[in-house]
């Protein structure tokens, strides 16, 4: 019988997200990366449907999630987690998303704070 079976809840501390992002060597433009791959991704579906793209502009919706993504992002992985959401295993695999994003990453160019890319 599990422990859930016969009434116990066993919580699971995990480690902060920030503590996840070192443990991948990621950064918070390695995630802005991702997001905005994410987004670009999204944003080419509407390629047959022009009208239903500016109606997303136009909302302020599509501004609404650019407006510091990458933090929002984050805080809800650790909201999630905290909660029993999301799971260390589907927040590695995320990890893993955002890693292999920011190895396919084209060189050259810099991030919006001037920075060189790697």
């Amino acid at each position: 019988m599990s422990l859930a079976g016969i009434g116990l809840c066993v919580r699971v501390q995990f480690m902060p997200i920030n503590e996840y992002l070192q443990e991948y060597d990621l950064e918070i433009d390695d995630v802005r990366w991702y997001l905005s791959m994410r987004l670009s991704e999204r944003v080419l579906q509407y390629q047959d449907d022009p009208v239903s793209l500016a109606r997303l502009i136009w909302s302020g919706e599509m501004e609404e999630g650019l407006y510091n993504m990458e933090e929002r992002y984050l805080e809800k992985l650790q909201a999630d987690l905290d909660r029993g959401i999301c799971d260390e295993s589907k927040l590695r695999q995320t990890l893993e998303e955002i890693d292999t994003a920011r190895r396919e990453r084209p060189r050259g160019g810099g991030d919006r704070d001037g920075r060189a890319y790697p």
